[in-house]
């Protein structure tokens, strides 16, 4: 698997640094997000959700005043969902937290600022973590970690719309929102599917170059 992804970032580098050859404008700049998390797994009882959040940048490349490109780097990208079951005065709360690098290689069609985007996003675990919490009344919580197996490397679909909001010649302010669909397991648990679906709301400050 680490191979693999080691293949599919320097084919994206490359596609990348092409792009860049052609590209009539390029702009970048810093970008924050905020997601939120569902966790869905086979024979999963109740709602596990959670919210995160992003930090990295964007590098916005326009090939035609229609066709271009927005590539999302997030050099941390949070994501937490956790459930909560109470039976008479005991509360048991699970609760996981990852954190990625992520790389968003997405196709672009702008149309007076407004744009859509589609494409695929390659995730590199960079940890994670997790504890389950029982409470009962009149007792003092017991914690314990939970640990389980989490892929390393984690595939989605990445859909969304955003807006381009010009601040100044040269500088603009981005917000979008994306959908990320998974295409692969986010944790390692043999003959059970599981995968996290998330959408991303961002914010980005970009200078033309």
């Amino acid at each position: 698997m680490k191979k693999n992804s080691q293949l599919v970032i320097t084919i994206l580098l490359i596609f990348i640094s092409s792009s860049l050859v052609s590209a009539q404008s390029i702009k970048i700049g810093p970008r924050i997000t905020g997601n939120m998390n569902i966790y869905n797994q086979d024979g999963l009882t109740g709602t596990w959700s959670g919210i995160g959040v992003g930090i990295g940048g964007a590098l916005d490349i326009s090939f035609s005043p229609v066709i271009g490109m927005l590539v999302n780097l997030t050099v941390f990208d949070m994501k937490n969902f956790s459930n909560s079951q109470t039976q008479g005065t005991t509360t048991q709360e699970q609760s996981l937290s990852l954190s990625y690098l992520t790389i968003d290689p997405l196709f672009k069609a702008e149309f007076s600022g407004f744009y859509l985007v589609g494409g695929p996003s390659l995730a590199l675990k960079l940890s994670s973590s997790g504890e389950t919490s029982v409470v009962t009344t009149g007792q003092a919580p017991n914690i314990t970690p939970l640990n389980i197996e989490t892929n390393s490397v984690k595939f989605d679909i990445a859909v969304g719309a955003g807006y381009n909001f010009k601040l100044a010649p040269g500088l603009s302010l981005g917000s979008d929102f994306i959908a990320y669909i998974p295409l692969s397991d986010t944790y390692d648990t043999p003959g059970i599917s599981n995968s996290t679906l998330s959408l991303k709301l961002g914010v980005s400050v970009k200078f033309s170059l």
